[in-house]
């Protein structure tokens, strides 16, 4: 409990208020954000999520005592700075050392639990589920990436289903971190199917063949790694289309996003090309409408090809 004297002039001084705990959020942001980037290099594949939590608030804590701990000695001592007439007794520091602490611990509460819905949700996807925004129809124009791993039938024999989920697990997580630099949106997982979008508004289409060919170059960089542990490194084939689709919430046990139309169809049948003509890229023409894409990469047309389920054909073209 925080005793007050009852001659204390309760003259909050509300500018030096702000001005402590801008400067105190921006230290502890800043060290929270390098921390956070630690604990995701180090990553605690093996432990459970309480263990993972447990660890994480034993890191805040500790960042935050010490901040703390370094205001105190800059100012000497803080307590002035709220309230005329407060003395700043060892005893009324430590009640503004819980307050502040537990504040703070309150708010990277807050942020965990929004990282934890952006998370689940994908980025792009967690605020307009929260403020309804797809709970009736409405169209979106749209790039897909439809990524398939290549040969998964051979290797999930070879493998057996423990270390082939394993092999799944660490391949999806490479993707995540290029689809990270390029602001991909990840749609959804199907089995070891991947489904990528970005919105076209202010889109260069030119990007989701970088995209392609940095997984590649990360994926080389870890054929190593992937080699010692499941004799394989992954390979993905693509097929890439965009145009209009219906975006709408569905479900009510597990909500999501749900993108329905010609397009999905389309973009799903020249990724199962990929496996017909031996590529590792194909896009459509609309896709291949971009000049840029021919600029910086060889384009190959492959005529005009019929999809299952459609009666008009479809101009494919090989990119490497």
């Amino acid at each position: 409990m925080v005793n007050i004297p009852l001659s204390i002039s309760w003259n909050i001084k509300f500018p030096n208020l702000f001005l402590f705990f801008m400067a105190f959020g921006l230290l502890t942001g800043t060290v929270l954000s390098l921390m956070e980037g630690l604990l995701k290099i180090l990553r605690f594949k093996s432990s459970s999520l309480v263990f993972d939590s447990l660890v994480r608030t034993i890191f805040y804590f500790v960042a935050l005592w010490l901040i703390l701990n370094i205001i105190k000695n800059l100012l000497n001592d803080y307590s002035y700075l709220f309230i005329s007439g407060y003395m700043a007794t060892p005893s009324n520091t430590r009640n503004f050392d819980i307050i502040i602490l537990t504040y703070t611990l309150f708010m990277i509460f807050i942020v965990s639990f929004i990282n934890e819905m952006v998370s689940k949700n994908s980025p792009g996807f967690t605020m307009p589920l929260i403020l309804g925004k797809y709970r009736f129809p409405r169209e979106e124009n749209r790039l897909f990436i439809f990524l398939d791993l290549k040969g998964s039938t051979h290797l999930a024999e070879e493998l057996g289903h423990l270390k082939y989920s394993s092999f799944i697990q660490e391949s999806i997580m490479e993707v995540n971190q290029v689809a990270k630099k390029f602001k991909a949106h990840i749609y959804q997982y199907i089995g070891d199917e991947i489904v990528i979008t970005w919105k076209l508004e202010h889109f260069n289409t030119l990007n989701s063949i970088k995209f392609l060919f940095a997984l590649n170059q990360r994926l080389k960089k870890k054929e190593k790694q992937f080699n010692s542990h499941y004799g394989s490194i992954p390979v993905f084939r693509a097929g890439i289309h965009e145009g209009i689709v219906t975006a709408i919430e569905i479900g009510d046990l597990k909500r999501e996003i749900a993108f329905h139309g010609d397009t999905m169809n389309v973009c799903s049948r020249i990724q199962g090309l990929c496996k017909i003509f031996n590529r590792k890229i194909l896009i459509s023409e609309q896709v291949n409408q971009n000049k840029e894409i021919s600029q910086n990469f060889k384009v190959t047309p492959l005529g005009s090809q019929i999809l299952e389920g459609r009666k008009h054909s479809v101009e494919v073209f090989a990119v490497e």
